[in-house]
C-alpha cells in the first residue's frame, strides 16, 4: 500500500555568517548589551564569543578598556583603585602597590593581562558559548539558553561589566574548535598572524582563512619549528546546524529536466537530449513564535528571514523528506522501512502571508534550487 503524506518533513541548514569584530565602545552595561553586531545573525543563534567582559569576574576581560580616571563610566582597574575622590593622588604612593610587590614609582601605570593584584590574576581573553538576541535597534545581548534568547527579556541576560571593548570582542558562529581558533588568531588588531599572513603552498589558502591545526605533526616548541605550511584540508562543521522546521503544513518540489531537440534533417523519428535539471517549489507554514529549546528545531519564520538576505547567508541547504521510518534492516521482505528525501540548496524568492479574521495566520514561501539535486535513501 502506498504511504500517506504524514511522514514528510523539511530540514534546513543556513549558511554561517562571518565572524564579527566589535570595533567601538560597544558595551551598554545598563541593559547588558553590545551596540551592534554584523549582518547575518538572528535571534536564537548560538555563537562563540571572545573577550566578552563578564560582570561576575573579579577582573573582567579587556584590561585595555579599564578606566584610568576617577568617576569614569568604565570599570576602574586595580592600577587606579587608590583614587576614590577628585582630590586623591593620581599615581601610586610608596605604600600602594600594583601589581603585587611593586610599590610607588615602581608600580605599573596600566592594567595588563597576567598581572596579579590582591592575589587575583588578570586573565587574558576567554571565549564562551552563548545564544544571542538582536533587538529592533540592532543591539545584541547574550543568554545561557536558546529559549531565553528568543524571548529577549532583560532579567536573565548575561551580565556585562562596563569595560570598553577597544576592538577586542569577537563574535563568531558556534562550531568546530579549528574554525574558532582560526577566527581568534586572525581577527584584526588581535593575534599572532596579524602582520605575518602567508599562503599554503598547495591549497593557496590564506593562513587566516584556513589556519593550520598542527595536530599531525604536533607543533614543536623550538622557534620556527613546523613553520612550513602543511596542507590543511577541510575544517570542521560550522553552525548553524541542521534544523527541522516545525509548523509546516505542506511543501511541494517540482523538478524539470528540459529536453533539447537534436533531430537531424530528414530523420523520421525525433531524437533529443536532456538539458539542465532545475527545480522549484513552495511550502506553506503557520506563522507563530515558539521558543524551541533545541538548536535542531525552529519554525517557519526562518523562511521569511531567508528572503530578506541578499548576500552571504541567503542560500540554505534543504532536505525534503518524503517518508521516514524504522531501521530497514529489521524487515526481511515487503515494505522497506527507512527514509527517502531530496537534498539540494535553495534560494527563497518570495513569501506571502494571509491574515484572515478568526483564522490561523499562515504564510507561503516559494523557492528555487541551485546546484546539484539528489534523491537519497537513508535508514
Amino acid at each position: 500500500m502506498a504511504v500517506l503524506g504524514v511522514g514528510g518533513k523539511l530540514r534546513l541548514e543556513r549558511k554561517a555568517p562571518e565572524a564579527c569584530v566589535i570595533n567601538t565602545e560597544a558595551v551598554i552595561p545598563e541593559i547588558n548589551s553590545l551596540r551592534s553586531i554584523c549582518p547575518g545573525y538572528w535571534n536564537g543563534d548560538r555563537v562563540s564569543v571572545l573577550c566578552l567582559p563578564l560582570a561576575g569576574d573579579v577582573f573582567p576581560a579587556n584590561p585595555g578598556g579599564y578606566a584610568t580616571y576617577f568617576d569614569s563610566r568604565w570599570f576602574l582597574g586595580p592600577n587606579r583603585t587608590q583614587i576614590t575622590s577628585r582630590s586623591d593622588a593620581f599615581y601610586k604612593t610608596a605604600t600602594e602597590e600594583y601589581p603585587d610587590g611593586q610599590f610607588g614609582g615602581a608600580a605599573q601605570f596600566y592594567s595588563r593581562e597576567g598581572d596579579t593584584s590582591g592575589g587575583e590574576v588578570i586573565d587574558g581573553c576567554q571565549n564562551g558559548d552563548y545564544w544571542i538576541h538582536v533587538d529592533e535597534l540592532g543591539r545584541v545581548s547574550f543568554y545561557n539558553s536558546r529559549s531565553d534568547a528568543l524571548r529577549g527579556c532583560q532579567s536573565n541576560r548575561v551580565e556585562l561589566a562596563p569595560v570598553a571593548s577597544a576592538g577586542q570582542i569577537t563574535v563568531a558562529p558556534f562550531g568546530s574548535s579549528e574554525y574558532s581558533n582560526a577566527v581568534w588568531e586572525c581577527v584584526s588588531a588581535y593575534g599572532e598572524y596579524q602582520f605575518s599572513d602567508a599562503q599554503d603552498t598547495v591549497t593557496l589558502a590564506s593562513i587566516c582563512a584556513d589556519a593550520p591545526r598542527y595536530a599531525i605533526p604536533e607543533a614543536g616548541t623550538d622557534e620556527y619549528d613546523n613553520a612550513n605550511l602543511l596542507p590543511r584540508g577541510q575544517q570542521g562543521e560550522v553552525a548553524p546546524f541542521w534544523q527541522i522546521l516545525c509548523d509546516i503544513r505542506e511543501w511541494s518540489l517540482e523538478l524539470n529536466a528540459a529536453a533539447v531537440e537534436t533531430t537531424a534533417v530528414a530523420e523520421k523519428f525525433g531524437t533529443a537530449v536532456k538539458s539542465l535539471v532545475t527545480a522549484g517549489g513552495s511550502t506553506e507554514f503557520l506563522v507563530d513564535r515558539k521558543a524551541f529549546e533545541q538548536d535542531t528545531e525552529d519554525n517557519g519564520l526562518v523562511l521569511m528571514q531567508l528572503l530578506m538576505m541578499t548576500e552571504k547567508g541567503c542560500e540554505a541547504s534543504a532536505e525534503f523528506w518524503l517518508m521516514s521510518g524504522d531501521d530497514p534492516c529489521s524487515a526481511t521482505c515487503g515494505k522497506i522501512n527507512g527514509g527517502l528525501y531530496y537534498a539540494c540548496d535553495i534560494l527563497v524568492t518570495d513569501t506571502a502571508v494571509n491574515l484572515r479574521p478568526t483564522d490561523i495566520v499562515a504564510g507561503t514561501a516559494r523557492f528555487v534550487t541551485t546546484g546539484e539535486i539528489k534523491l537519497l535513501a537513508s535508514p
